[in-house]
């Protein structure tokens, strides 16, 4: 029982992060929320996919990054500039990447 119950917290207390289905079935309109490492503190900020054309995902980036993932702020887009990048890039944020240890943690 006690090693069933360690188990379960261990799992729900994991890494944060979303399935590769999940991230196989984004779509325009897709809010993408990333966790990072800066210093010695956690940093999310989001992007918003505007359109995906055959295997390039455009998207809209975070005005702002916050060390709170619930931050309103992070949602605020700039619709002014239009970044891209390749499905296989984005199928990586299924684990942490790099030294910042980033990772997608949410898909709404």
């Amino acid at each position: 029982m006690c090693f069933a119950s360690a188990a379960v917290l261990v799992s729900s207390c994991g890494i944060n992060t979303v399935s590769r289905s999940e991230l196989e079935a984004v779509k325009p309109g897709s809010v993408l929320t990333y966790r990072y490492k800066k210093g010695d503190k956690d940093w999310f900020y989001a992007d918003k996919i505007t359109r995906i054309d055959g295997d390039t995902i455009y998207y809209n980036a975070s005005k702002n990054e916050s060390t709170k993932g619930n931050d309103v702020r992070i949602k605020e887009f700039d619709a002014t500039q239009e970044l891209s990048m390749k499905k296989a890039d984005l199928l990586k944020y299924e684990s942490e990447q790099g030294e910042e240890k980033k990772t997608i943690i949410w898909i709404e």
